[in-house]
C-alpha cells in the first residue's frame, strides 16, 4: 500500500534530518581522522593514513598489493610507504616466497599510538553516551550497522 501524503512528507522530513545527520558525523570523522594522522605524524598525508591503515588491516603485505586494493598508483603507494618508513610507522621484512620482494608491517609505534588514539576515541564516545540508556546505545547501534549494510 503507498505511503499516505503525511507519511511521504514526514519520511521526506526524515530523509533530510538524516542527510544533515549524516553530513554531521562526516565532518567529525573527517576531523577525527585528521586528529590521529596528526597523532601518527605531523607530516603525514591523508594517503599516508590509508595506506598505513590497509598494511596495519592486512598485514604481512607487499606494495603492489597495497597500490591494487586502494586502486592507488603504485609509485604513489612507494611514496606513501617511503614517508612511512621514515617516520617509523611501518617496517619491510624479505619475503619468504620470493627473496627480491619485501612484505610491509606496521612497526610497534604505529601499534602503540593507535592504540593510544583509540583509547582517547573510547572515551570521547563513553562521554557522548553517559545519557543515554542501554536500550538507546543498542537500537543506535542496530541502526547504524543496517543504515551502512543498506548503501
Amino acid at each position: 500500500m503507498p505511503d499516505s501524503p503525511e507519511s511521504a512528507e514526514a519520511r521526506d522530513a526524515h530523509a533530510l534530518e538524516i542527510e544533515q545527520g549524516v553530513a554531521v558525523l562526516y565532518r567529525a570523522s573527517k576531523a577525527r581522522v585528521k586528529r590521529l594522522v596528526e597523532h601518527l605524524d605531523p607530516d603525514m598525508q591523508t594517503a599516508g593514513y590509508l595506506v598505513l591503515r590497509y598494511v596495519m588491516a592486512n598485514e604481512p603485505i607487499r606494495a603492489g598489493d597495497i597500490a591494487t586494493a586502494l586502486s592507488m598508483d603504485k609509485s604513489a603507494v612507494s611514496r606513501q610507504l617511503t614517508t612511512l618508513r621514515d617516520s617509523g610507522l611501518i617496517e619491510a621484512r624479505p619475503d619468504p616466497e620470493d627473496g627480491r620482494a619485501s612484505l610491509v608491517v606496521a612497526s610497534d609505534k604505529a601499534n602503540e599510538r593507535l592504540d593510544e588514539f583509540r583509547t582517547e576515541l573510547k572515551s570521547d564516545y563513553e562521554r557522548i553516551l553517559a545519557s543515554w540508556d542501554a536500550a538507546d546505545i543498542e537500537a543506535f547501534a542496530r541502526l547504524l550497522k543496517k543504515f551502512n549494510e543498506s548503501r
